[in-house]
């Protein structure tokens, strides 16, 4: 195994730790000097040279909560668009924009957002797809802007029975479809999950029919507490809240990722953490939409699982971890708080 030291190439042969003109340790193990880069070269004339021009080469990162159909949204202006609230934003734009999106518009959201993802340095995308003007096949679009970038990705639709039960059982089958696709490619490349909007606008019924149409080796990508009005709506119908509902549904474990968690209490984050359920910081999101700023210090600080996502906001993942560094120091009054969990986040 080849590695840098102080800016000579080194090799690891051996079992006692050394340290020595900036030669490399890792783990307890023996790293030798070698020689200088050319001398390197010359003794492995066929071995792969990536030259880093200064830089560092490390793993790239993961968005853990996209809306790649949210491309379509860049410098639009809806006539009447005047939000008063969450649920204004929800149905005046979002919903508004995908229920006009062929498969053809999300193609080519697909491919400037993976575009945009490998100039962030993101590889890996999970992202949670809508558009109800086309639903059947939306998923295999995106997979073909996919393949064309080379980039990681897991989809799902997201289920709503906000445009009628025909089209959320269509939602339905569409992530059945495409997981069935994914379980069954060898590549590496691509997986599934059953997506779910959020709670508030899903019925028994559909949560049903998804769990009747979702394999077991995969989970749920839902929005989870985004908006006081999910968990309010949740109360009022269902006398619980938001996390105890999907509890109940048999949607929490460690396969699932929550979106948000904007409104959670210490009981259902008790749950999230029993179940090995995941969590995703959206900060950008959450502070462009004024939903409010969640406990996610705490949930981190449970040892619950928690990624960072850009809700569609930015591919630019770094700049969510530069906004959810000051936003959670100036939520909490706390010029310490963050800076560790954050980067636990991000990698």
């Amino acid at each position: 195994m080849l590695m840098i030291g102080n800016g000579r190439l080194v090799t690891r042969d051996a079992e006692q730790p050394f340290f020595e003109n900036g030669a490399v340790v890792i783990d307890g193990t023996t790293v030798k000097k070698v020689g200088d880069l050319e001398t390197l070269k010359k003794e492995f004339p066929d071995a792969e040279f990536v030259d880093a021009k200064g830089g560092v080469i490390m793993p790239a990162f993961i968005n853990t909560h996209e809306h790649i159909y949210s491309a379509m949204a860049r410098g639009l202006s809806i006539n009447g668009y005047d939000p008063k609230g969450f649920l204004d934003i929800l149905d005046g734009m979002w919903w508004t924009i995908d229920r006009h999106l062929t498969n053809e518009q999300t193609r080519q959201s697909a491919r400037v957002t993976y575009m945009d993802c490998i100039k962030n340095g993101v590889t890996t995308v999970f992202d949670h797809h809508a558009s109800f003007g086309e639903i059947k096949d939306s998923l295999f679009a995106i997979e073909d802007a996919a393949k064309e970038f080379g980039l990681r990705t897991c989809l799902c639709y997201e289920i709503s029975d906000r445009d009628g039960m025909d089209k959320a059982r269509e939602s339905v089958m569409e992530n059945a479809r495409w997981i069935r696709h994914a379980l069954a490619d060898d590549t590496d490349m691509i997986a599934g999950m059953m997506g779910m909007h959020a709670q508030f606008t899903i019925s028994d019924e559909t949560m049903d029919l998804a769990a009747a149409n979702k394999p077991e080796e995969v989970g749920y990508h839902i929005h989870v507490a985004e908006g006081i009005e999910d968990l309010h709506d949740c109360l009022k119908k269902y006398g619980k809240r938001i996390v105890d509902r999907l509890m109940d549904k048999n949607i929490l474990g460690s396969k699932t990722l929550l979106g948000h968690c904007i409104y959670v209490n210490p009981h259902e984050m008790e749950l999230i953490k029993e179940t090995d359920t995941m969590v995703v910081h959206n900060p950008e999101s959450n502070m462009g939409n004024a939903c409010g700023c969640p406990p996610t210090m705490e949930i981190v600080h449970r040892g619950i699982l928690t990624g960072l996502g850009t809700d569609g906001y930015t591919q630019d993942i770094l700049e969510s971890y530069k906004v959810a560094n000051v936003l959670h120091k100036h939520h909490l009054c706390d010029a310490n708080a963050a800076w560790g969990e954050v980067p636990q986040m991000l990698f």
